[in-house]
């Protein structure tokens, strides 16, 4: 039997996904959102908040504006990518020129959100208020991660679409859809790579069980994280310390995180490949 270019050395579909041609690009993004969303609000604060006599909000304004002009950028790109017209990134099955995947739908709500958030907390100059937008971030994704693994054993079918998964299908696990649509559409593998992973999703016991545990795993640290962050942001005497801990922590909770899934995705690739062996592919 001849290779097939199209499966990898599992026996499994193939992802059609090169990471190392995207190494400056991903670093590039994660650099500006980092700085944009971690340093320059902590940084920008103290500096003017101690250096000037400026009030509260004419010293929060400018740097959270910034995070929200980079967030308004992405939203915008990502949106034009899935409704231009010969887009080549949208969910699978999806007829409609003018729907977003579900990562954009969620990036969407989210953005108004914490867009109120930060807006009622500089104009009230409440500073506990602005402390809390990342974690309320990290509290909407982990909530809708523990929904979908309780929806799943639960055995109910996806109520709506959700990216490729049409409604009424088998629901798959929220970390399953995260990496679909950013691929696709921010990654700019487009639908060859929905395809490809649906594939793999399917073909893969090890994968599914994989996700699942990735649900999970990163569901129950996110809460921890938030209530760590809140008790902080409430608790502490100085109001410094809250917004400090606010704008830091997620930033190094999700870079442990991250880590922790990078080594466990590569345990399960040889997993996966010890099973299809004994299965005998």
């Amino acid at each position: 039997m001849g290779h097939n270019p199209s499966l990898n050395g599992a026996g499994l579909p193939r992802l059609p996904l090169d990471l190392h041609r995207y190494e400056k690009n991903i670093a590039i993004f994660w650099s500006v959102l980092i700085l944009s969303s971690g340093i320059l609000p902590i940084v920008g604060y103290f500096a003017l908040h101690y250096g000037t006599d400026l009030e509260l909000n004419i010293v929060l304004a400018p740097f959270l504006g910034f995070t929200g002009v980079t967030s308004i950028f992405s939203l915008i790109k990502r949106s034009w990518e899935l409704t231009k017209k010969d887009s080549n990134c949208r969910p699978l099955g999806q007829q409609s020129r003018w729907g977003l995947d579900f990562f954009g739908w969620n990036f969407l709500f989210g953005f108004i959100a914490l867009t109120m958030l930060i807006s009622l907390g500089i104009g009230l100059e409440v500073l506990r208020a602005v402390s809390l937008p990342l974690s309320v971030l990290v509290f909407y994704v982990c909530l809708e991660l523990l929904l979908a693994q309780a929806l799943m054993a639960a055995g109910v079918r996806a109520p709506l679409r959700i990216s490729s998964v049409a409604k009424g299908q088998v629901l798959r696990p929220g970390s399953y859809v995260i990496v679909e649509d950013v691929v696709a559409v921010d990654g700019g593998q487009g639908q060859g790579f929905r395809r490809a992973w649906n594939e793999r999703y399917e073909a893969s016991r090890a994968m599914r069980t994989h996700l699942r545990k990735m649900d999970l795993m990163w569901a129950g640290s996110g809460m921890v994280l938030v209530a760590v962050v809140v008790g902080v942001v409430f608790g502490a005497e100085e109001r410094e310390v809250g917004y400090a801990v606010g704008w830091s922590l997620p930033w190094v909770w999700a870079g442990t995180m991250a880590y922790i899934t990078t080594q466990l995705s590569k345990a399960m690739l040889i997993k996966e490949a010890r099973e299809q062996q004994h299965a005998g592919v």
